[in-house]
């Protein structure tokens, strides 16, 4: 298409525009002030702008008739134009209309400004950083909020290691037990009184008691985390249940009764007691850092080796984290650490879910043990032998109406569950052994 040819269909295209503009009426803009004067052919001035042919003969053609609507369709149209002559010439009436790119101000001390660069000149232009409320911070996005970050607890050791036994529906349950293993019996004359035994029995009481947790959450709280608040109350109510079983299972000081305190017995409280139930507690006298013979493998054969001879089988041994990461370092100079991945005897072996196994006997770590009894020792037993008595299963309720929540707009959430454990029994049976100085200091 030549260039008669363009001059014609945007003509034609701008004849229209002015036509519809007529019917409005003719435009009051002149009279406010608004574009630069005309000459005295009633077109604006500045017309020598326009420097390429079609810009010229448009301006000729439209500007008397249109005004400013002419001059400003007529710039678009140009500045659509991928001739750059043709471009120019629209920007160049756009300037004469005093919409052109005005000079950038000069930088002011009482503003936040950023500097850009336009050739060789420096200019300075406003920034809105944003960086407070009156800069545009009100209007930012809200921030977005990741997962609380809580505090590591321990995990749940023992629940697996000993025997569960749910839907316990009374206070309490009798455990009796065999005073003494039953003898072997011997070869007995023909003709003769036969040998005649009475057996004897023990017995202690697994009394149940209630662990329970409330936590207060505002309704407002509640409705505006969108479920985060329900998520997070009920893991740690989850979490406070499993933590008070690991502690009672092992630490229960057995001071409560029915129904007060702390009712339960745990397995370290049972094998440190006064009796310490014949024997069954120990010291590792020989413990090294740097000698086979000192070395935890030896302190768990010695402890093994008494519960093998109460025909007892050693499922686990639980130690305190100390001499977990001690038992780890133990080695010599030369011969590098005991239990190394590359190096370490065979009898040591990795878990599938974490830890290390000593001929095939899965040792583990617990907390408790470190904070609420001594250090340095392991207990090695016959886990399964120890029970583990649940009521209700875990439970958690929730009221806004109890107490004077319905006035402060609350949600209590209590969690609940009933349990009972006394080792006392399975101590006494010969289940457990209690090695103390286990490592070196």
């Amino acid at each position: 298409m030549d260039i008669d040819q363009r001059l014609a269909a945007l003509t034609r295209q701008m004849e229209g525009l002015l036509e519809r503009d007529r019917v409005r009426g003719p435009s009051k803009a002149s009279k406010i002030g608004q574009g630069p004067p005309m000459d005295d052919r009633g077109i604006y001035a500045g017309d020598d702008k326009a420097r390429s042919p079609i810009a010229k003969r448009l301006r000729k053609s439209i500007y008397a008739k249109g005004g400013n609507v002419g001059e400003l369709a007529t710039a678009f149209a140009l500045m659509g134009s991928r001739d750059p002559d043709d471009y120019r010439a629209g920007k160049a009436i756009l300037e004469s209309l005093g919409l052109g790119r005005s000079d950038l101000p000069e930088k002011s001390s009482s503003y936040s400004w950023t500097r850009g660069t336009r050739g060789d000149v420096a200019d300075w232009s406003k920034a809105t950083l944003g960086t407070t409320g009156t800069t545009g911070g009100y209007v930012l996005p809200n921030n977005l909020v990741d997962t609380v970050q809580k505090p590591a607890t321990q995990q749940a050791v023992y629940s697996d290691l000993v025997t569960t036994v749910g839907g316990v529906s009374v206070r309490g349950v009798d455990m009796p037990y065999r005073l003494g293993a039953p003898p072997r019996a011997t070869f007995q004359d023909w003709g003769v009184t036969k040998e005649n035994l009475n057996e004897s029995y023990g017995s202690y009481t697994a009394t149940l008691g209630t662990l329970a947790r409330i936590y207060d959450v505002s309704k407002q709280y509640l409705r505006f985390s969108a479920g985060a608040a329900e998520q997070d109350v009920m893991d740690e109510l989850t979490k406070s249940m499993q933590l008070a079983e690991n502690y009672y299972i092992i630490a229960g000081a057995g001071t409560g009764s029915v129904g007060v305190g702390d009712p339960t017995t745990g397995i370290y409280t049972a094998l440190t007691a006064a009796s310490s139930f014949n024997g069954y507690t120990t010291a590792f006298s020989s413990a090294s850092q740097s000698t086979l013979l000192g070395s935890f493998a030896q302190a768990i054969s010695q402890a093994a080796g008494a519960l093998a001879k109460r025909s007892r089988d050693t499922t686990a041994v639980v130690v305190d984290a100390n001499t977990y990461w001690e038992m780890l370092a133990q080695g010599t100079d030369t011969a590098g650490f005991w239990i190394s991945p590359g190096t370490a005897p065979s009898g040591f072996s990795a878990r599938e879910n974490g830890g290390i196994s000593l001929w095939g006997i899965p040792i583990y770590w617990d907390a408790n043990l470190g904070t609420n009894a001594a250090t340095k020792i392991a207990i090695c037993g016959d886990w399964k032998a120890a029970k583990l008595y649940r009521g209700t299963e875990f439970r958690i309720d929730s009221s806004d109406v109890a107490g004077s929540r319905w006035d402060e707009n609350l949600v209590g959430f209590r969690g609940e569950e009933e349990i009972g454990f006394n080792a006392s029994t399975a101590v006494n049976i010969g289940a457990f052994q209690l090695i103390t100085s286990a490592v070196a200091t």
